[in-house]
């Protein structure tokens, strides 16, 4: 493994541009409006970014014993096993067919966490995965820009195909199979770095052989999560990545992928999910219409870093606020499993 040498959490990692908040309340306004056409065609609003739903299971994350100081921060100083909740997800806002290839997601909820907390009275530390480690529009503006080529009010600027489809290039498996990440960089502790949730069992990689095909109905990953949950335990890693050169791996562009070699992944805690039902109804609705999956809800020890995350700040919580508002549903945070849906 490669000699890492992480470096120092201060804040000046971040580097705010003057004109970011007026670009992110247009992304957010035009967002609305989008999320508004929707509801006027379908009565709800779903999230914004991850609009469709695969499964929802519930397990057990045990922070390692042996792990070295520079791993040992935040959510995993100390050894311990917390409850969690895991929703799987497609990207983008709008429901599609799963036999088209998608960025898919992983959003984690550990419950019950102390600490200090970023939103004050709020208990839950939550993670949001991405199958890709990077994301191309890696910065406010770039994002600004990628909407209103979308709408078709500018001219596409962006020809590389490193940029244009990548998500689309995702291998299309089940859930279970797919590796994600974070993306964008937090604080984690005394330094910074990304995370990543991988799967560890030989089932979870055999399952990753079966590829969905055209001739698939249009839910089939949902079938097919619910199919590997009512058989099997699944178990992942969870993995970081420490920053050790802001040049080399920025926090204000998440476009540019951090050098695995350099800096490897390393396990700080692992995710144990038992047998269960992973598309009930009552936990769909719930996970979906009650629960809340924001980066933002979680440590001052992990606060979300750079544009794209402070983008997600302003846009999961003021359109997550409107949807409930619409949906007539409080939020709620909850601190044990037995209150989230079989």
């Amino acid at each position: 493994m490669a000699d890492v040498h992480p470096i120092r959490y201060r804040d000046d990692v971040e580097v705010v541009p003057a004109e970011e908040d007026e670009v992110v309340a247009d992304i957010v306004a035009m967002m609305r409006t989008s999320l508004q056409e929707a509801f006027d065609t379908h009565r709800q609003i779903a999230s914004g970014t991850h609009a469709k739903t695969h499964g929802v299971v519930t397990g057990r994350l045990t922070v390692g014993d042996d792990l070295p100081p520079e791993l040992a921060q935040g959510l995993f100083a100390q050894p311990g096993t917390y409850e969690i909740v895991l929703r799987y997800s497609s990207e983008p806002g709008t429901i599609e067919t799963d036999t088209v290839p998608r960025a898919r997601g992983a959003s984690l909820k550990v419950l019950d966490v102390p600490g200090e907390k970023l939103r004050p009275g709020w208990t839950s530390q939550d993670f949001l995965f991405n199958t890709w480690s990077i994301i191309p529009p890696g910065d406010a503006n770039a994002y600004h820009q990628l909407i209103h080529e979308r709408s078709g009010e500018v001219e596409a600027l962006r020809e590389s195909p490193d940029e244009v489809g990548l998500f689309d290039r995702t291998p299309n498996i089940k859930p279970v199979a797919h590796f994600y990440f974070t993306q964008g960089a937090f604080r984690f502790g005394d330094h910074v770095a990304k995370l990543c949730l991988a799967p560890v069992t030989s089932e979870q990689h055999e399952a990753g052989k079966r590829e969905v095909t055209p001739n698939d109905p249009p839910g089939v990953l949902s079938e097919l999560a619910r199919e590997y949950h009512a058989a099997h335990p699944a178990r992942y890693e969870l993995r970081v990545q420490l920053c050790t050169d802001l040049d080399s791996m920025p926090v204000e562009d998440a476009s540019i992928p951090w050098d695995e070699q350099v800096s490897p992944y390393r396990r700080v805690a692992t995710i144990d999910i038992p047998p269960q039902e992973s598309f009930s109804p009552e936990r769909r609705v719930y996970a979906e219409r009650v629960m809340s999956w924001r980066p933002w809800n979680g440590l001052v020890a992990h606060r979300p870093l750079g544009s794209i995350n402070r983008l997600r700040h302003s846009l999961y919580r003021q359109l997550g606020e409107w949807r409930h508002q619409t949906h007539a549903t409080a939020e709620h945070n909850p601190t044990r499993l037995e209150e989230v849906p079989d």
